[in-house]
């Protein structure tokens, strides 16, 4: 039970961040200034977010579809 509710987690994160990087994104016009890393000043460009996000969801799904399939060999 613990290991659905960590892969949940990591799910509701990536759909989380998709969705904020998404809003911050048309917030800021799709505007792809400050995309490359200033030392100087360290904000996030919304972009990274947005792509950190989309990264986490198939991982965090197929983790899902495997515990259910390990489960459904088990019973």
């Amino acid at each position: 039970m613990l290991k659905y509710l960590a892969r949940c987690v990591l799910l509701t994160l990536g759909f989380a961040l998709t969705t904020y990087g998404l809003v911050a994104w048309q917030h800021a016009g799709f505007s792809f200034s400050g995309i490359w890393p200033n030392f100087a000043d360290l904000r996030v460009h919304p972009v990274h977010l947005l792509v950190l996000g989309l990264a986490m969801i198939p991982p965090a799904i197929w983790e899902l579809f495997l515990l259910d399939a390990r489960r459904g060999d088990r019973e």
